[in-house]
C-alpha cells in the first residue's frame, strides 16, 4: 500500500516537471532587424542579428539589377561579413551606394539561413522594422499553455485512477 502511494507520488511528481523542463527551451534564438528597409544611396543602416552569445553570424548582400555592381555594395569595404555575437548581437554596418533592391541574408555558422530581408534604396521613408522569416511581422508574446493542460489533464487521469483503485481494493477487502 505504501508503495503504491509512493510510486503514486513520484509519478505525479515527473508529470508536473516534465512540461516545465520542456518550456526551457527557446523557439527562436535568432531574430534579426534592420534599421531602415528604405535607406537613401550612400546613406549607412545598421542590420542587427540577435544570436546567442559567441554564435558566428553571416550578413550576404546581394542585388539582381544590372545597375548594381559588386562595388555599390558595402559591408565593411566587402559584399558579405562574418561577425561573432557579442552579448547576444551581431551589429553590421551597410552602405548601399547605388539605387535598387538588395537582398540581405542572415545565416549562422552552419549556413542556415536565419532571416532574408529586402531593403529598396531610393525614394521612400524608411522605418525600423522586424522581421522573422524574411516577412514584417508581430512579436511574439505569451506563452504556450498546451504543455501545462496537457499535465493537468494527465495528473486528473492519476488521481482519478488512483481514487478507483484504492476503493475498488477496499470493496474486495
Amino acid at each position: 500500500m505504501i508503495r503504491r502511494a509512493i510510486v503514486a507520488v513520484f509519478a505525479a511528481a515527473l508529470l508536473v516537471l516534465a512540461p516545465s523542463a520542456a518550456l526551457g527551451y527557446s523557439e527562436d534564438d535568432f531574430d534579426v532587424t534592420v534599421s531602415t528597409t528604405n535607406p537613401a544611396p550612400g546613406e549607412a543602416f545598421t542590420v542587427t542579428v540577435t544570436a546567442p552569445s559567441g554564435t558566428d553570424v553571416t550578413l550576404t548582400v546581394t542585388s539582381d539589377d544590372a545597375n548594381v555592381g559588386d562595388d555599390d555594395i558595402l559591408i565593411a569595404g566587402t559584399k558579405a561579413l562574418t561577425k561573432t555575437a557579442v552579448d547576444g548581437q551581431a551589429v553590421f554596418s551597410v552602405t548601399l551606394l547605388e539605387e535598387g533592391a538588395y537582398d540581405l541574408v542572415a545565416t549562422d555558422a552552419e549556413g542556415n539561413v536565419l532571416d532574408t530581408i529586402t531593403v529598396v534604396v531610393g525614394d521612400g521613408s524608411g522605418a525600423p522594422v522586424t522581421t522573422d522569416g524574411g516577412a514584417a511581422g508581430l512579436p511574439e508574446t505569451g506563452a504556450t499553455a498546451t504543455p501545462l493542460i496537457i499535465g493537468g489533464a494527465l495528473l486528473l487521469l492519476v488521481g482519478a485512477a488512483a481514487i478507483y483503485f484504492t476503493r475498488r481494493m477496499k470493496v474486495s477487502a
